[in-house]
């Protein structure tokens, strides 16, 4: 066995609000992950890093997302020296622009709202329709063509000479080669689904003709170490730096423990990601219709999904309470105790739905979701416990509804379904998505992306065929949720 596969490995994992740099090694036949720094991510308004930006225009501060890196590598580093590979995932979408080899600018934040101005002006060009038969994407007004729509007079875009995803982009920082890892491609709406590579009437439209990178596939090795980096951060080895599913939702899926082909699966975090993995994408007009994706995974594996709102609504809520608090002087809102609360609540008779384009963005969400209760015929939470279970309740209709649609676009019913992410924590949401789905619900492991960005380093090092799903099942504890009432989701 290599020196490689028996030392340890650093992942990166960037989510959107937070990210975080882990050391992952195999020891007595189990992953084993070590946290060695957890930071703080989100959007910031672009006027804080660019003089004369639009009031409205987000950004992500990704200057300040590299100095995290660094610092956590250096951790890393100083605990394990024999780190022999670095792994990049992140959220999927957002890009850098870059010329000469200098980044142009900020990278923008999904959220931006230039992204839905320019929905209309791509669809002039290329209907829903045709773009779904191209790309197999899910409609979503920051899929990365609307926002290169919205850029396309703009001169940076005229004036870069190479664009790179967001993982991309800290790989080329590491290392200096720019290549755009391919899981993460199929998420911009510029990979064609039927020739698998770049769509070039769409690149063309769009002014990045010649300056997207040459594709590379999960395992990978992107390039080593720039030795400058490696003396900043105590690496005294070379290390390769390997280019794992960077959209983080395929490293996710990756780790999945899946009890077999009939399983569905949802990565819940910010987003809940809910679908199901096929071996070739599904292009039909009623999966278009339905709102699914077609995203790739790993071993040429489709996943398909459909991104619905995830555990967003829970953080704005905290979130807006938390600043009313914080202007009153009162003490912060728990949502451990909001959830406690919320659990000992009747079902409510009213939801919302989570994918109203009214909860995409930011702020005032407590009252956001009141409004749209009222909307829908219900009366409005009259309490935060009350307000949370309404959420909680909606997400995990949702969940249920799209696991069973996407399995049946599949030519399954799911025997399961299985949460992982940040919401497999969650007793009261997987325990509604099992009675709603009348299926079992397998929850974890919570920190399913970052394992999932170390498999892939383990394996593309060891240069074997790891079963990576059936390690993750050694390696950690999973929770059943059987259904307890017989529910319909009608």
């Amino acid at each position: 066995m290599s020196r490689e596969f028996q030392s340890p490995v650093a992942a990166i994992d960037l989510g959107a609000t937070s990210g975080r740099v882990m050391i992952g090694e195999l020891a007595d036949g189990k992953l084993k992950l070590q946290l060695m720094h957890r930071f703080a991510n989100g959007p910031v308004p672009l006027s804080s890093l660019e003089d004369s930006a639009p009031a409205e225009a987000l950004s992500w501060d990704i200057d300040d997302l590299w100095v995290q890196i660094r610092h956590g590598l250096s951790l890393a580093f100083a605990q394990r020296p024999d780190i022999a590979a670095i792994g990049v995932d992140s959220w999927a979408v957002d890009y850098a622009l870059l010329a000469d080899g200098q980044r142009l600018g900020q990278v923008r934040h999904y959220r931006d709202p230039r992204n839905e101005r320019a929905v209309p002006e791509l669809e002039k060009h290329f209907d829903r329709a045709e773009l779904f038969d191209r790309n197999g994407l899910q409609f979503l007004p920051f899929n990365t063509v609307y926002q290169l729509e919205a850029e396309r007079a703009q001169s940076r875009l005229r004036d870069a000479d190479a664009l790179l995803l967001v993982p991309d982009y800290i790989n080329w920082l590491l290392t200096g080669v720019a290549r755009c890892e391919w899981t993460n491609a199929s998420t911009t709406g510029l990979l064609n689904q039927r020739t698998g590579g770049w769509d070039e009437q769409l690149a063309s439209h769009l002014g990045v003709d010649g300056k997207l990178p040459e594709l590379i596939r999960p395992g990978q090795v992107v390039g080593t170490l720039l030795p400058h980096l490696a003396a900043e951060l105590g690496a005294e080895l070379e290390v390769k730096v390997v280019a794992v599913a960077s959209h983080d939702t395929a490293s996710a899926v990756a780790a999945t423990p899946l009890a077999g082909p009939r399983s569905a699966y949802v990565s819940c975090g910010t987003w809940g990601l809910v679908g199901v993995e096929l071996n070739a994408p599904v292009l039909s007009r009623e999966a278009q219709q339905a709102g699914f994706t077609n995203e790739l995974g790993l071993e040429q594996s489709v996943r398909f999904l459909k991104n619905v709102t995830g555990t967003f609504l829970l953080s704005e809520s905290i979130r807006h309470w938390n600043e009313q608090s914080a202007q009153s002087g009162e003490p912060e809102t728990s949502l451990e105790e909001l959830l406690v609360q919320a659990q000992a609540l009747p079902v409510p008779e009213v939801l919302i739905n989570p994918q109203d384009e009214r909860f995409l963005a930011p702020g005032r969400m407590p009252q956001r979701v009141s409004e749209a209760v009222v909307a829908a015929g219900g009366v409005a939470p009259s309490t935060r416990a009350e307000l949370i279970r309404v959420i909680i309740e909606s997400l995990a209709s949702s969940f249920a509804t799209q696991a069973m649609a996407a399995a049946a676009f599949g030519g399954f019913e799911p025997e399961s379904i299985h949460i992982v992410g940040g919401g497999s924590q969650g007793n009261l949401l997987c325990q509604r998505t099992a009675d709603l789905a009348r299926v079992p619900v397998v929850a974890g492991p919570v920190e399913c992306t970052a394992l999932g960005n170390v498999l892939v380093q383990l394996r593309s090092l060891s240069g074997s065929q790891m079963n990576l799903r059936e390690l993750v099942r050694a390696s950690v504890e999973l929770e059943i949720y059987e259904p307890e009432k017989a529910e319909s989701l009608a």
